[in-house]
């Protein structure tokens, strides 16, 4: 499947990447007049110009140049604005806008990647006029860069160039969709899901969020309110998933002091998202605006976590070594992203390398490590549950034959007395075991202990559960739907005895009884009786009896022996 997730993407990036980067796009970051607050200016650059003012709601901006001969054929102008309803104006005529709606409705306008089409050729003096509709506050105080490319590379150019974003975020995406799927199979099959499917799920927001935040998601919608929308959504609900697979991997193996506050994160995770959720579909706060308090939550949850790794390092396993490297990796990243995102706001540095996140590589290192976590962690559950039932198997075992012993016959005894459903019970008794014994000693009557076990065993190994009481006392357990095959498994069994007897110094030989469960359906007087009344050892008993009655009407000479 891993195999399958890795071809897939391959597939979808060498598509992308197969017109690549465009070399010869053109800046188009000089030459601009700008109009804010009726205040008229000539602009060097749109990257080196930051708005001094505050940005409140309901500004506006406008941005103006002309357009000359150097603009390619079928251009488009392509640049990024944040929570900004954008209307662009060619020679006074609309060609563009987006989320209008949203913005005259106080909604959410979200953020983009803006590809205009021009519509013109190698005409001169064409004017070009840009407004932008600020719908929150502080949206934004850099001036965008502005690019002219032809529209035929726009977007292959723009996905190629993040092409690295984009395979960690599909990565992350279609693996926590695969992990999800494998988790709803082990539930169907009742094994351990929980684990599998929090990764799953964290892989989605994570892979969501990575999509949306590079603004490459959309490669599958154009939608900015949307995008912004799931970009939110999914960064704040991220932890969720998080703690709820710390919580169950260290179930009982951490301190309540740690348990408690491992549940006080996670659920304040949820009241954040719940919260800010419905505010921001009420419209009364929108997503981008409470992005602080998250911050806030983000930083509480790396001290924390931090602070419980360092004081009880000492006492984790390999499984927990590997998961804090995860977290204490992805918690080195979050903290640089939120040094990154504030300086470069502060500062205006945008446009340079600071704009640059970093972020997408560490969750991909941190859902690797966290997978890996999982491995480790469910091969020790493994290992320690195969050796489990091993030391169990080996407590049901006879040590000479190596079939069930009169522990497990107990134990099957009380399962069937819990149903109500019909079974029979075979009764055994080896003949002339102790003059065996006697005359060639225990080594020869375990031999002959191991052959009889061995035509017993293979006789009903199909039919019904073979057990060793102890001595010379053999039981078979046949369950209702072989009762009609008792008779078989017995003629078989003699017929193995006879093959056997040929390499032992005396024949095998044994008497037998078979009792069924639905002989006491009746009682004394004839009426109906519960059959779940009926216990186990009765039958047995009964068995037992028929044994012992067939042994002495035997001719045998070892009968009494």
């Amino acid at each position: 499947m891993a195999v399958l997730l890795v071809v897939l993407i391959s597939i979808i990036v060498v598509g992308i990447r197969k017109q690549g980067v465009y070399d010869s796009t053109i800046p188009l970051n000089h030459g601009w007049t700008l109009i804010f607050h009726g205040d008229t200016t000539e602009i060097e650059s749109t990257e080196k110009y930051a708005i001094a003012e505050h940005i409140l709601r309901g500004d506006s901006l406008i941005l103006k140049r002309k357009l000359t001969a150097e603009i390619p054929q079928t251009p488009v102008l392509r640049f990024k604005t944040y929570q900004t309803f954008v209307e662009a104006y060619r020679d006074g005529k609309k060609i563009y806008s987006n989320s209008e709606s949203n913005y005259r409705n106080h909604g959410l306008v979200g953020s983009g990647i803006h590809f205009v089409y021009l519509g013109i050729s190698l005409v001169k003096d064409r004017s070009l006029e840009l407004k932008f509709y600020f719908s929150e506050n502080d949206a934004w105080n850099i001036l965008p860069s502005f690019e002219i490319l032809p529209a035929k590379y726009a977007y292959n150019d723009f996905y190629a160039r993040h092409s690295i974003a984009l395979v960690v975020g599909l990565f992350l995406l279609l693996f926590g969709i695969l992990a999800l799927f494998l988790s709803a199979g082990m539930l169907f099959y009742k094994m351990r899901f929980f684990q599998l499917m929090m990764i799953g799920f964290l892989s989605i927001c994570l892979g969501i969020w990575t999509l949306c935040f590079t603004k490459l998601f959309q490669l599958f919608s154009y939608d900015f309110t949307f995008n912004t929308n799931l970009e939110y959504a999914a960064l704040y609900i991220s932890p969720l998933p998080l703690y709820l697979l710390l919580l169950h991997m260290r179930y009982k193996q951490i301190s309540k002091t740690l348990w408690s506050g491992l549940i006080i994160v996670a659920g304040l995770d949820l009241l954040i998202f719940a919260v800010t959720t419905i505010l921001n579909f009420t419209d009364v706060v929108h997503y981008p605006q409470s992005l602080w308090v998250f911050h806030a939550y983000v930083i509480l949850c790396i001290v924390y976590l931090f602070v419980t790794i360092i004081s009880n390092k000492h006492k984790f396993d390999a499984p927990t070594r590997i998961l804090t490297a995860g977290v204490f990796t992805f918690g080195t990243f979050a903290i640089l992203e939120l040094v990154r995102f504030h300086v470069m706001t502060f500062f205006h540095l945008e446009h340079t390398i600071l704009g640059i996140t970093w972020l997408p590589a560490g969750t991909l290192l941190f859902v690797l490590l966290l997978v890996m976590s999982y491995i480790v962690y469910t091969y020790r559950l493994m290992s320690v549950k195969t050796e489990k039932d091993l030391l169990k198997e080996i407590a049901y075992r006879d040590s000479l034959t190596g079939i069930y012993n009169r522990a497990k016959s107990q134990r099957i005894f009380k399962i069937l007395d819990s149903t109500s459903a019909d079974f029979a019970i075979v009764s055994i008794d080896m003949n002339g075991l102790k003059l065996i014994n006697d005359r060639y000693g225990h080594n020869e009557g375990d031999r002959q202990l191991k052959a009889f076990a061995t035509a017993f065993h293979d006789a009903f190994t199909e039919v019904g559960t073979t057990i060793r009481l102890g001595g010379d006392e053999f039981l078979a357990v046949v369950r209702q739907e072989h009762i009609a095959d008792v008779n078989i498994a017995l003629a078989k069994m003699a017929e193995l005895q006879k093959d056997l007897s040929a390499n032992l110094l005396m024949p095998l030989e044994a008497a037998y009884g078979v009792a069924y469960r639905h002989e006491f359906s009746k009682d004394k007087k004839g009426h109906s009786k519960d059959i779940a009344q009926v216990d186990s050892v009765k039958v047995y008993q009964l068995a037992d009896e028929r044994m012992y009655a067939m042994k002495s009407v035997m001719k045998s000479t070892l009968v009494r022996l």
